[in-house]
């Protein structure tokens, strides 16, 4: 069988610009990571492919897309740091490292080929760290194929040439210039008032949240909305600052409260739901962090306790830990907290 024709200079610098354009979509709210992952296809026919961001309060990678085995995922989320192939990658120069580029030495000390990738048949493939314009290490892309060699001089050069715009798509904070609500990234910030006179903290009563800056995510500004109670109880709960996580209305929200201005600062962002579980699961682990049982979670939630067991059994293999105290002590970490 003859082997493929490989992509001209020009198709290869043409699918660059398509991926330069699905990452400002990316950054700016009206695209995702996913949509990246699929214009570099263009660029390099990979087999596998995960775009992640390094989480600098977890100490690991986060993923954004990603097309790898579950086990394969995890490796990189939890285990890519610690390997000794990571150190060279990240001080490669260009931050960019081919498969036939790394040592053999290398390679044999290190579990994520030895164990991760030469079991999926890899053949060829490149590790890429992003950093930010101001020097952070924001994330990483793996893409690999288990055909022939992608690593051809236009491919090679175009790489190195994406590597700020992917890494402001995993830059959280790059993420902020989203200017729809809801989207990928999106930011704002309100100011809680403290409680009217009369009235205790986390009691739920007291003006409205006033927006200081972004455009707020329904139910942020309205006083007596259930996510601002859900606000309330928490600066009133948790030593401030603090940042939590909260499912809400099929999103994930970090909220960051710190106290000022005569309440509470809160800046809300959309961020990308931890260990890929769903938003039922989310919502089932929150209940967890609260100590309830599967017949009060299916009560709250409005399912069967059976269909709660399941969404449980999921959880716990996605979070890899073995019971459901375990998955508690996962998320209370997170400072995840139930839906309001």
């Amino acid at each position: 069988m003859r082997a493929a024709a490989q992509p001209s200079t020009t198709d290869v610098l043409s699918a660059a610009l398509d991926v330069r354009e699905a990452a400002r979509h990316a950054v700016r709210g009206k695209g995702d990571a996913d949509a990246v992952l699929t214009a570099l296809s263009a660029v390099i026919d990979h087999d596998h492919a995960s775009l992640s961001r390094w989480d600098p309060m977890l100490r690991r990678h986060v993923t954004l897309a990603g097309s790898y085995p579950v086990g394969t995922t995890r490796y990189i989320e939890t285990r890519l740091h610690d390997d000794p192939a990571f150190a060279l990658i990240r001080h490669a120069p260009g931050t960019t490292s081919w498969w036939h580029d790394v040592p053999a030495p290398v390679r044999g000390a290190s579990t994520g080929f030895q164990e991760v990738l030469e079991p999926l048949g890899v053949q060829d493939g490149v590790a890429q760290c992003l950093f930010s314009a101001d020097g952070r290490y924001v994330g990483i892309l793996n893409l690999s194929t288990t055909r022939a060699r992608c690593d051809q001089p236009a491919v090679r050069a175009v790489m190195t040439l994406l590597g700020e715009c992917l890494a402001a798509v995993a830059d959280p904070l790059a993420g902020h210039r989203s200017t729809g609500p809801g989207g990928a990234g999106h930011a704002c910030a309100v100011l809680l008032p403290d409680a009217e006179d009369g009235g205790e903290r986390g009691s739920g009563k007291g003006a409205a949240p006033v927006t200081v800056s972004g455009e707020p995510l329904p139910g942020l500004t309205e006083a007596g909305s259930p996510l601002v109670a859900l606000l309330r109880r928490t600066a009133a709960r948790r030593t401030l600052p603090a940042t939590v996580l909260v499912p809400y209305r099929q999103r994930m929200l970090e909220l960051h409260l710190t106290r000022g201005g005569g309440g509470t600062v809160v800046v809300c962002r959309t961020v990308t739901r931890p260990a890929a579980l769903s938003p039922r699961e989310l919502e089932v682990l929150a209940e967890l962090t609260q100590g309830r049982t599967n017949r009060e979670i299916a009560d709250r939630l409005y399912v069967s306790p059976r269909t709660v067991a399941t969404h449980i059994e999921h959880i716990l293999a996605k979070l890899d830990v073995p019971n459901r105290v375990a998955a508690a002590g996962r998320a209370v970490a997170w400072g995840l907290e139930p839906a309001p």
